[in-house]
């Protein structure tokens, strides 16, 4: 393990895994009235609750919008869901978990696995990433696993999103993520706050629209340049081209201009875990791209946002894609949310 990830956890990461908020506590605040009701303090001098964004995440406000707009009808050449929906407040990150950040993670819980209830055999089998999956998935492009070593080992890979990672790896890392918080939290005599966690496929393609109620892209569109003609995303623009974009595979996070809301890379660069288990019934889907026997034992997830190695098609907002739960890809990665109350 890279002694220096330690020490770029303490100066990087420590405080994306801790909530910064300024609250103070009468030691009163129950008080019981004349008939023996409990009920709060109503002196707000003696109590006062204020919470700022988590390190690291943006603010996304309550909001209605149509889940499934903006995609291009012509494209499609089957049927196309939308529906409104209304979506609470909540904080999420602004960009997709790093490399840096992931390899934290596994140090906290592999110094002191039984802390967080786990064991080294399941952390060696479960939660280390799969960078086989790089030869695996694309093996005409990186022909043997060094390319997939470097990539964990290499500091300069450090800010590229962290990917061969299962659905249960990234649940893992948003629940350990919350116990290392909460105990800072209470180590500071404050209440333990919401857990992180991975987003609904409704919350984030809410997040993705960048305040918009039925944006194409992030972005707005139908374009995906600007007007000097960069490309606003990292994907494959045409049949083999994976490096028009200016990264032949993941680039930095933050590399590409931010939407509406500040989010990063909520089209390309790669594709993110939601907690939804994908339906065909109940989740829109081009029928025409492949199919599952929902008859198996098989849960698939839904993933949302496209990758380096997609076409501008998948980096819609309103597409929908999904992938088996138990599978490491080499453009799958997540980022976390936190309910905001």
């Amino acid at each position: 393990m890279n002694k220096g990830i330690s020490f770029k956890f303490f100066k990087y990461v420590l405080p994306v895994l801790c909530l910064f908020s300024d609250r103070s506590f009468s030691s009163s605040r129950i008080i019981v009235d004349e008939k023996g009701e409990i009920i709060g303090n109503k002196n707000k001098r003696k109590f006062v609750w204020k919470r700022h964004a988590p390190f690291g995440m943006v603010l996304i406000p309550s909001g209605t919008f149509l889940m499934g707009g903006g995609v291009n009808q012509s494209v499609i050449p089957s049927i196309h869901v939308t529906e409104v929906k209304t979506v609470g407040p909540f904080y999420m990150d602004e960009t997709e978990v790093t490399v840096a950040q992931y390899f934290a993670f596994l140090d906290i819980v592999k110094s002191d696995p039984e802390s967080y209830g786990l064991d080294i055999d399941y952390i060696n089998a479960k939660l280390i990433p799969d960078m086989n999956s790089w030869q695996r998935d694309f093996g005409f492009m990186f022909m043997d696993d060094s390319f997939g070593t470097s990539y964990c080992n290499d500091p300069g890979f450090g800010d590229r999103p962290i990917v061969g990672i299962t659905f249960e790896a990234a649940q893992q890392f948003a629940r350990v993520r919350s116990i290392y918080r909460n105990k800072y939290l209470v180590s500071k005599g404050l209440p333990p706050a919401p857990d992180f966690r991975l987003p609904t496929a409704v919350e984030w393609e809410y997040a993705a629209k960048g305040g918009s109620s039925s944006f194409q892209y992030p972005w707005g569109g139908p374009n995906v340049r600007d007007t000097k003609g960069n490309l606003l995303a990292n994907f494959k623009v045409t049949k083999g081209n994976y490096s028009a974009s200016g990264y032949t595979y993941t680039s930095p996070v933050k590399a590409f201009p931010p939407n509406g809301y500040g989010l990063y890379d909520m089209a390309g660069n790669v594709s993110e875990w939601c907690q939804d288990v994908y339906s065909p019934i109940a989740i829109y889907k081009d029928r025409s791209e492949r199919s599952i026997d929902i008859s198996d034992k098989t849960v698939f997830r839904v993933i949302k946002g496209g990758s380096w190695k997609d076409y501008a098609y998948a980096l819609q907002t309103g597409v929908c894609d999904f992938e088996n739960q138990e599978v490491a890809r080499c453009y799958i990665g997540f980022r976390c949310v936190m309910s905001a109350v």
